[in-house]
């Protein structure tokens, strides 16, 4: 049997459009924009073309398998999309359905934090490791669980949706609901954050860059090094991380917690934070065990395509 992939990731921003191999491998990778109101059909059909193309220049064959991690909530029964909080055209769109119409071969659809967790067991950060936490922290917030060598997603597929839990009465909206971990940790939440700082700095007349320009997590995450306003505002997402982490570590026991997207390219920013409330907050002998890292995957949207399609046709070691 060919060891060809293909992954088509379904973001709240973009889609990624990938082939690579069982290794996770990646031999082309490509991505487009996605429009919040796009028409979910007309979005599959330029996927699923650009593929056809990858496929071609490739001259590999084809692929034997298409994984597609996507953000949740999914339903599993029906592997479509339910009230995706940041992607609401996509609600109720059976994605497997409209894809197994256009690809030759077995498709597989995945909670997008749940197919991270995959690719970092199999290729990155988690290989080999027992219990794993692995965060996702971009247009959303989720987790995925690794838990004694399987990857749990409840009877629902729903476990790891984080973003639901509430930290505070009050505070950033996310997923619907104030003062929610994905009210402080997604993107957009971070910069509800920004915004209630930058209102208290007009308030009192302090100087900051938070005034100035238009602030993207990016921008904020640059100011946050030599901006005293911006870095309380990381500075309060890494201690609802911690918050959040510590929790998760008391309750689960893991060797590895994986901070993804955001959490990666700025791990200094909220690393240290969140090691902090764990370190307070946490059993010792759990604390002390427990390891915070970045990402170990080269390209972690198509790595995690790679590793669903790998599950579908039994390469991966994970269950």
């Amino acid at each position: 049997m060919s060891d060809l992939l293909a992954g088509i990731d379904i973001g709240g921003t973009k889609i990624g459009v990938c082939l690579g191999n069982t290794s996770g491998q990646v031999l082309d990778a490509r991505r487009f924009e996605l429009e919040r109101d796009a028409d979910a059909g007309s979005v599959l059909d330029r996927a699923v073309a650009l593929l056809e193309e990858m496929t071609a220049a490739a001259g590999a064959g084809r692929p034997v398998a298409l994984g597609v991690p996507c953000p949740g909530p999914i339903d599993y029964a029906t592997r479509s999309f339910v009230d995706p909080p940041n992607m609401p055209a996509w609600h109720g769109v059976a994605v497997v359905e409209e894809l197994e119409r256009r690809f030759e071969g077995p498709v597989a659809m995945m909670n997008d934090a749940n197919a991270t967790v995959l690719a970092e067991w199999q290729w990155g950060a988690a290989a080999g490791a027992g219990t794993v936490i692995s965060l996702t922290m971009s247009t959303g917030k989720g987790a995925g669980f690794i838990l004694g060598g399987h990857l749990f997603e409840g009877p629902l597929g729903l476990a790891g949706e984080i973003g639901h839990l509430r930290l505070h009465d009050d505070g950033p909206v996310g997923f619907g609901k104030r003062g929610s971990v994905e009210g402080y940790l997604s993107g957009p939440g971070m910069l509800q954050v920004a915004e209630a700082e930058a209102r208290i700095c007009r308030q009192t007349g302090e100087a900051s860059d938070l005034l100035e320009g238009e602030l993207t997590v990016e921008r904020l995450c640059e100011l946050a090094r030599r901006d005293s306003a911006a870095r309380r505002v990381t500075d309060r997402c890494a201690d609802e991380l911690g918050r959040l982490l510590a929790l998760l570590v008391d309750v689960l026991n893991p060797e590895i917690v994986v901070l993804g997207t955001i959490g990666t390219a700025h791990f200094d920013l909220f690393e240290p934070g969140a090691r902090a409330v764990i370190d307070r907050e946490c059993i010792e002998r759990a604390a002390k065990l427990v390891r915070i890292t970045p990402s170990g995957l080269a390209d972690r949207s198509s790595q995690s395509a790679l590793a669903v399609a790998a599950r579908a046709v039994g390469a991966s070691d994970v269950h």
